[in-house]
């Protein structure tokens, strides 16, 4: 994780994918210990490491 840009507005990270599910997972699994505000970023944090797996599977016979 790297702090990119920090100011009295906001703050702008940069994080690993490798950073991403160790992050997420405990948030996520322990959700009633957050508040609401933590959780929408946590599901953030844990679509874009989705996102980021290749999850394409060609079809079988696409070319056929």
């Amino acid at each position: 994780m790297e702090v990119i840009h920090k100011d009295a507005q906001g703050i702008t990270i940069r994080f690993d994918k490798k950073d991403l599910a160790k992050i997420a997972e405990p948030i996520v699994k322990n959700a009633e210990s957050f508040a609401k505000d933590t959780l929408d970023i946590v599901y953030l944090l844990a679509e874009q490491d989705y996102r980021t797996d290749d999850h394409f599977e060609q079809p079988p016979h696409v070319f056929d």
